[in-house]
């Protein structure tokens, strides 16, 4: 599983519709196609406490949405996928999703519905056959994405707020020369030296994140009900 649970479900499937074109379409047609089963047995009810996290309740709905979406996405990239692992990733990413909204809460941030709604309606609109593929394929309702388009929206926001990193031209051009080693095909360095500093300053954005979280985690109350 990936190292960074929240930088992970950085909401893993709007990011794929906002602005979504051909290349998008056909990647989401594609990843329809992948055959991971969920069973009933794999999910809890949806009204199940599954933890308390300083005092909020995480319930099964959230959980189930969570899952399905790890699993889906393990599935693409495993051949065999384990339950508990997943189980166990699950169960990392609620609760850090949960510490972050609270952290964004402190800071005074709050993602109202009508936001909520309005950015839906778009995405609605532009992409309406990409996203009923999706939500399709990952077993989820519109309430549930809107739940899920929320606490993007909210993390988009508190790592604007919260979040400041940078990238030099000296670790782009290191990040090159590594990528470069065995791999004779690579672009040249100009080509790709703008998606190599964006993606140096994702990793470094979900480092920053993660660490404040770890550090909030701390001296958290954090009881797991399953």
């Amino acid at each position: 599983m990936k190292n960074y649970i929240i930088g992970f479900l950085v909401f893993l499937f709007a990011g794929i519709l906002v602005g979504c074109g051909d290349d998008n379409e056909k990647e989401i047609e594609e990843s329809s196609e992948q055959k991971v089963e969920i069973t009933e047995a794999e999910k809890v009810d949806e009204t199940d406490i599954v933890a308390v996290v300083n005092g909020d309740d995480i319930k099964g709905e959230t959980y189930n949405l969570v899952y399905s979406q790890l699993k889906l996405h393990a599935g693409a990239f495993e051949e065999e996928v384990d339950n508990n692992e997943i189980k166990q990733a699950t169960m990392e990413s609620l609760i850090d999703r949960q510490l972050l909204l609270q952290q964004a809460k402190e800071e005074g941030i709050e993602i109202t519905e009508e936001v909520v709604n309005s950015e839906f309606e778009t995405i609605k609109s532009e992409n309406k056959e990409a996203l009923e593929t999706l939500l399709e394929q990952y077993q989820i309702t519109e309430n549930g994405f809107k739940d899920q388009l929320k606490f993007e929206l909210t993390l988009n926001e508190f790592l604007a707020k919260t979040i400041e990193v940078t990238v030099t031209d000296e670790e782009v051009e290191e990040q090159y020369e590594k990528a470069k080693e065995g791999n004779d095909s690579i672009p040249e360095f100009e080509e790709i030296k703008d998606q190599l500093k964006k993606q140096l300053l994702q990793q470094k954005t979900d480092e920053a994140l993660q660490a404040k979280i770890d550090k909030v985690k701390e001296k958290s109350e954090i009881e797991e009900k399953i």
